[in-house]
């Protein structure tokens, strides 16, 4: 009996198949290993006391709140995928049997199978569509998650320049303040003795205390900076950092501007996100096409002694929408040219970004070059001149004070050009997706 009801009954397989059927489309396997690769690096690693600004990038890639957010989205939006290349029906089991008389036998007793009423079954093609659009936003999420990365290591590199230049201008501060403090010094002496008048004196005074209170600011900047930059590293706000106390060594750029402008076109993940998305977007036109197609139902029945069996198709025609289902249309291929307007906008933006980007950072090129090989030696030659003058007795000791300002005030300035060339460095970076010193994230 039960190879005559297995035998008679070959819908039911069928049936299963179609409501278990499930689209993986091709690239979500890579995709996934990718995911999974990429969620290896959220290892904690020991920060040294005096951490290099790629250590503090380490600490920050492994630890970082909003990037570990960022990767996470990533993997929720993988396992749409087979969510929406599955079949939303589910198997439906019946069991009957009709009573005459209070008897009931093998005859009248019914089993059935039977997708969901509640849920079609969709074709093939349907489930195809969805899971290709579902695939293309996933990768949309990793490029947002290799964007999240740059602009991640662009805030911590803009952070620790703000850090490290506050620590050196208060140093630089300190020095003005000291030898401010001896001018005031030398005034009173000559004020005492005629040789200089009293608002000279006032003067002085005045200079010192708003040095003082440039310092004072300077160092009540100190600590925000440190809660900043270590909010970015997964750190307490309190937790101690030593300042560095001189800049690393300038990195070169490798490229020239057209190349750079290539790469970013290229390469840029918030631009390869939207390319991803506009071919979801293709995809969710496609699909919206697909609703013409009818969805069906199928059901089957035996008795459990194999002598009748009973088969339902039911097709679920959507007559009654075709306005609706070329609104559908119309609406997703609006949003894809909604998207690939958005897409060339975004590309401009980021070109122009770029090409300011790099004006900033030439310029700064030019003017350190200026600093550091003419004009700061030059200041460093009047200082040591005027204290040959001085110890020999031809100027006094103000005009060696005021030349040694001059030198503090060049290396002020010096300092700023570094950290602006820092910051412009890592939006580049972040721009082109690509890391200077030899890395790719």
């Amino acid at each position: 009996m039960l190879k005559t009801i297995t035998f008679r009954f070959p819908l039911i397989a069928l049936l299963a198949m179609a409501a278990g059927c499930v689209v993986h489309p091709d690239g979500e396997r890579d995709l996934r290993s990718l995911a999974d690769n990429a969620g290896k690096t959220f290892t904690k690693p020991q920060l040294p006391e005096n951490a290099t600004p790629q250590q503090l990038l380490e600490f920050a890639m492994s630890n970082s709140g909003e990037l570990q957010q960022r990767y996470w989205e990533w993997r929720s939006a993988i396992e749409q995928i087979p969510q929406d290349g599955s079949q939303t029906a589910s198997l439906n089991f019946t069991a009957g049997a009709t009573i005459t008389r209070g008897r009931s036998g093998l005859s009248s007793t019914m089993l059935g199978l039977s997708n969901d009423p509640m849920t079609d079954i969709k074709v093939p093609a349907k489930l195809d569509a969805g899971a290709k659009q579902a695939l293309q936003t996933a990768r949309a999420a990793g490029q947002r998650f290799i964007k999240a990365r740059f602009d991640l290591r662009t805030k911590v590199l803009q952070a620790y320049y703000e850090y490290a230049l506050n620590a050196q201008l208060i140093d630089l501060e300190q020095s003005n303040l000291g030898l401010l403090q001896t001018m005031v010094f030398v005034t009173q002496s000559r004020n005492r003795a005629g040789a200089a008048g009293q608002q000279e004196v006032l003067k002085a005074i005045d200079e010192a205390d708003l040095s003082r209170n440039d310092l004072q600011n300077m160092r009540s900047q100190s600590p925000a900076e440190l809660a900043a930059l270590n909010a970015l590293l997964g750190r307490p706000a309190d937790a101690p950092l030593p300042p560095p106390r001189q800049f690393p060594s300038p990195t070169a750029i490798q490229y020239s501007d057209d190349q750079l402008l290539d790469l970013a076109k290229r390469r840029n993940p918030e631009l390869l996100a939207e390319a991803d998305e506009l071919l979801a977007r293709q995809q969710a036109i496609r699909q919206a096409k697909l609703q013409y197609i009818p969805d069906f139902n199928l059901s089957g029945s035996t008795d459990l002694m194999g002598i009748t069996q009973s088969i339902l198709g039911q097709a679920t025609i959507p007559l009654f929408r075709h306005d609706a289902i070329e609104a559908a249309i119309a609406q997703a291929q609006a949003n894809l040219k909604s998207s690939q307007s958005m897409r060339r906008q975004a590309g401009d933006d980021l070109a122009a970004q770029l090409v300011a980007d790099l004006a900033s950072l030439r310029d700064a090129d030019r003017q350190l070059v200026l600093f550091e090989q003419t004009i700061e030696p030059r200041a460093q030659r009047v200082v040591d001149l005027d204290r040959s003058a001085y110890e020999a007795g031809r100027e006094t000791l103000l005009d060696l004070l005021d030349s040694q300002r001059f030198l503090i005030s060049i290396r002020r300035l010096a300092a700023n050009l570094k950290a602006e060339r820092g910051k412009r460095l890592a939006d580049i970076e972040a721009i082109a997706a690509v890391e200077f010193n030899g890395g790719r994230t």
